[in-house]
Parts: C-alpha cells; structure tokens; sequence
C-alpha cells in the first residue's frame, strides 16, 4: 500500500519534470548511494525526492532468509481466481439441561479475482455465485465478510469484520417437538442478525526456514520442508441479536427459562500457542497444517425475552485456531485448496452461554506474470533511471 500510494503522488510531478531539457546522462546503475543522485540545479533538486523513491524502491536488497528453503516471487504480479465461501455459525447452549440450538447461514461459493504484487494485494468479488443451498430450506442470508490476513516477515495478522442476517436451525430435526409438526428439515431464524470483530497475531519464530506467504499469499516458494512455532495474541467481540427469544417454539420445551435470550455480547482476549508445519515433496507439491490453541478470558453480557439482563464474571476461555492448504506451484502455475478457521469456546456451568466459529475455504487457480522489464521502462520514460541530470 505504501509504494501504491507513492507511485499516485509522484506520477503528475513526473510528467511534469519530463519536459525540461536535460544535458548530461548519468546511469543508475553508477550511483550506490541516495547521495550520489545529482541535486544542484533547480531541475535536479525538483527530480531528487522522486529519484530517490524510485531508487529505494528499485534497489536490490540482500535476503532476510534461507534461500535454500524457499524464494520470492514479490516481483512478479500475481493473479489467482478462487471459488470461496466464507461463514459465521453460532451454538446457543443451556448447561441445565446440556441441549443446545446450532445457527448456520446459508452458504454460498462466490468466484473473484485476487491480485498479489510488490504494490498492493487486493481481492475483488466478480458478484458470479456458483452454488448456494436451497432457500425454501435453508432460508436467505444477507452478509457482509471483511477477513484480512496480512503476512509479515516475522509475523502475521487477521483481521474480521462481519456482519450476517439471516440463520437456519442447523439440528432442528434433534428435536422430536420439531420434527413431528414441521415438514421443513430446518428451522428459518431469517430475524437472527449476528456481529464479528476479531484479531489474532501470530509471531513466527523460524522465519528464516519457514514461509507462511507460500500456502496462503502466493508471493514465496517454500522449497524444502519446514515448520515454525507461533505465539501471539488474540481478541473477539461476537454479538447476536433477535426480534424474539432464539430459542423459539418448539424448542422452549427443552431449554430452561434462563436461556430463552434476545440480545447476547461475549467479549474476550488471550494468548495464541501453536504449531505450523509445510511439507513439499518435489519442489512442486505442498501441504500446510497450523494448530494454534487460544487460551484467555471472557465476559458475557445477555438480555432475556422477558427483558431480564445479566453479565457474567470474567472466567477462563479457549479457542483453536485451524489453517489448511494443499497445492501445486510451478513457479508460473499453481493451484490448490486453502482453508482457515477459527473455534471460540466459553464454559458457564450455571448459566447459558455461546459458542462460535468463523472462516473461509477456497480453491483457487492462479499465474505469476513478470513485469520487471515493463516496470524498467516505465521508470525510464518517467526520467526516474538511466535518466538525465
């Protein structure tokens, strides 16, 4: 994003710069320093903050790790197509009496496009749905699902912001009060609307061996196997809400009063311990696995339908983080299957309490374009390399 944003701010000063008469030519590849660009004229020292963007940029860096574990393709443009479904799932859970209501979305697989360069990485929804489960069943779900993983040198974030309306009783049919007035197999809560905000941070402690970019961005090569422990930290709110108790007829038969909730908030933090481990048979073929166990605590605040409220004491929580991939790069080609998750766990042995998971899978097709000479070029005519005084 940093070097998308310079580019905006130096392409009009370029242009304008590019007719003024230059005499004489000074290479690049002479100059070893952001010292040695020219900046005594007028025209050199108007060139010289844009030069030497285009010099840091354009210079050769010695590499952070193991060559002979993996490389980089963060020269090269990346364009992938991946068919994803992303989700939200919640469990409503009475301990009195160890039944519970599983809520689902209806999913769908949506096609896109995802490009990863040395500029940016951004993934577009071509609004193209390729599957999408019975509506007369399932019922219809309206969403919104913003799942950002930024992968650093040494570290890794995820980000969530969703916001889903719209769920199905996924294990209505557990029910014999349900199942034997209802023709449907599921019951519709198209009422039910759900919030997410999330963060995890993962720490990579073998960087230098292990490349997380490989399985899950696309702009590294892992070459040999390898593997990383990761620790970190983590934080979630979730947050449902109902225009009536969700737990609806027929099901109140089976639930204690104290569960028929309208409004539900569970907040919590914690630390991440987990393992990460890619294993490549012949160069070209990968499989990824991480277990991060999340150990924290949380905070429970409910409303009931007879406008009753309670907020639970902090207390002792956990939660698993899963990430899957498997593929085949070529170095130009690749494709595969990827797929992360998230399990939230809370213990409330005297009241009700939620449980909630999210994430995304994906299968994907993908090409690495190099665009070094075109890149050269345009810096060139810009006057920004093997450019005038």
């Amino acid at each position: 994003m940093k070097n998308k944003v310079s580019l905006l701010f130096l392409l009009p000063l370029f242009l304008i710069s590019s007719i003024i008469d230059g005499q004489d030519t000074i290479k690049f590849e002479t100059i070893t320093s952001i010292k040695d660009i020219p900046h005594k004229t007028f025209r050199q020292k108007w060139m010289w903050p844009h030069r030497t963007i285009a010099y840091v940029f354009m210079k050769d860096r010695a590499s952070f790790y193991d060559t002979n574990y993996y490389s980089s393709y963060k020269k090269k443009l990346v364009i992938t197509i991946p068919a994803s479904t992303r989700f939200i799932s919640f469990e409503l859970k009475d301990w009195s009496s160890a039944n519970f209501l599983k809520f689902a979305p209806n999913y769908q697989y949506d096609v896109g496009i995802s490009v990863n360069s040395k500029f940016a990485s951004f993934l577009v929804n071509t609004g193209v749905s390729l599957y999408q489960n019975n509506k007369e069943e399932r019922g219809k779900t309206d969403y919104k699902d913003y799942q950002f993983n930024l992968y650093g040198k040494k570290s890794t974030i995820d980000l969530n912001l969703q916001v889903y309306k719209g769920f199905y009783i996924k294990n209505s049919n557990d029910y014999e009060g349900y199942d034997s007035i209802n023709i449907k197999p599921f019951s519709i809560r198209s009422d039910v609307t759900v919030f997410s905000l999330g963060y995890n941070h993962y720490h990579i402690f073998n960087c230098k061996k292990f490349s997380y970019r490989t399985s899950f961005a696309f702009t590294e090569h892992q070459k040999k196997s390898a593997g990383s422990f990761l620790v970190g930290g983590y934080f979630s709110l979730f947050s449902v809400s109902a225009d009536s108790s969700l737990i609806s007829q027929p099901f109140k038969n089976y639930f204690d009063t104290l569960s028929y909730i309208k409004k539900g908030n569970v907040f919590n933090y914690g630390i991440n311990v987990g393992y990460i481990y890619t294993l490549v048979i012949k160069k070209k073929v990968y499989a990824t696995l991480s277990l991060v166990q999340g150990i924290g605590i949380d905070q429970t605040s409910i409303t009931r339908e007879n406008g009753t409220q309670y907020t639970s004491e902090y207390r002792l929580s956990s939660k698993q983080n899963l990430r899957i991939a498997l593929g085949y790069d070529s170095g130009k080609l690749f494709f595969g299957t990827m797929g992360m998750f998230d399990f939230y766990y809370f213990d409330n042995k005297e009241r009700a309490t939620f449980n909630y998971s999210y994430g995304k899978f994906r299968v994907f097709l993908g090409y690495r374009f190099s665009l070094e000479k075109q890149q050269r070029k345009l810096f060139q005519k810009l006057n920004l390399i093997d450019y005038r005084s």
